[in-house]
């Protein structure tokens, strides 16, 4: 084919599925990798008229600030690949929730990159599957469990995920929504199957300062979370402070209850007509407004304390004034 763009991708990572499956049956299923998966996909491609000259493997793409990209046909902005093949840990405990984080952020990655198509593939077995399903449905993420289903991430979800799978995430953290299509389901042998995702473009942000934030209000310790970005500067957060307080006292006021959520706030000072990021916001009020968030990076305001999990309440005797 002329134009990898066009090529029948479905097919490709259904003769991939197939490939990796004869390794199974073979007797080579333990010796499999990401890497074997990657050069399948090259001689999947091969068959199907790619030729090995358009494909490039570790692509260094500037969107990623230095990340490199699986593969890309027809580099740099034909189609951008990410591949995905975790496996069990062999002492029978896995890091399910870091690997959960690491899923996603694949599909962060590859939206903020331009290209003429995007493909996160991930090759999961049987119990994973059901894990990253269970995950998704539990934290407001629709896993897409049938061909043709669509998925988003937005970011304010992907912040409330666990602390370690917001580690997993890291610099790849997006200011937007993600959005994919699963265009495939295949067996790849017993227990194993392999899911292609085509992934919308997204235009480049900077990485949010929202999963900071998420961090801090699961109550973990600053010190044990990167909260080393502070927002904006002194002026920036003085004018963020005086919005969030008053958007606070407000909800008091209307609720006559003593506590407020982050939502609250947003949607609060939303319809007040606030400039700063939903992201901004969090991050203000989850680690430089409260009293509970400490070590580099918080602002020591103080102005709000902790009241069980996702609830916060004026420091001071002060409700409203």
């Amino acid at each position: 084919m002329d134009d990898a763009a066009v090529t029948d991708w479905p097919i490709v990572w259904a003769a991939v599925a197939a490939r990796v499956a004869a390794h199974r049956v073979a007797g080579r299923g333990h010796l499999l990798t990401e890497d074997t998966v990657r050069m399948e996909t090259v001689l999947a491609l091969e068959e199907f008229g790619v030729a090995p000259g358009r494909v490039a493997a570790e692509v260094l793409a500037p969107q990623l600030a230095g990340g490199k990209l699986d593969l890309v046909v027809d580099p740099p902005g034909g189609v951008a690949v990410e591949l995905k093949y975790p496996r069990d840990s062999p002492t029978g405990f896995s890091p399910d929730t870091m690997t959960f984080g690491e899923l996603l952020r694949d599909f962060l990655r590859v939206s903020v990159v331009p290209a003429d198509d995007r493909w996160v593939v991930q090759l999961l077995n049987d119990r994973l599957a059901r894990y990253v399903a269970n995950a998704c449905l539990r934290h407001g993420l629709a896993w897409p469990g049938a061909v043709g289903s669509t998925m988003t991430l937005p970011a304010a979800a992907l912040a409330g995920l666990p602390v370690t799978a917001v580690r997993a995430i890291g610099a790849a953290a997006v200011s937007g929504t993600v959005s994919a299509t699963c265009a495939v389901i295949e067996p790849a042998g017993e227990g194993l199957s392999l899911y292609a995702f085509r992934i919308d473009q997204l235009s480049a942000v900077a990485p949010t300062t929202e999963v900071i934030a998420s961090a801090v209000d699961a109550g973990e310790a600053a010190a044990d979370v990167d909260v080393a970005v502070v927002v904006g500067n002194r002026s920036t957060r003085e004018g963020a402070r005086a919005e969030i307080l008053a958007a606070a006292r407000a909800i008091l006021s209307r609720s006559g209850q003593s506590t407020f959520t982050m939502p609250e706030v947003i949607a609060e000072m939303r319809r007040r007509g606030t400039g700063y990021a939903e992201s901004t916001i969090r991050t203000m009020i989850g680690a430089h407004l409260c009293a509970d968030a400490t070590g580099t990076g918080t602002a020591g305001y103080a102005d709000f304390t902790r009241d069980g999990r996702g609830q916060y309440r004026f420091r001071s005797s002060e409700t409203v004034r």
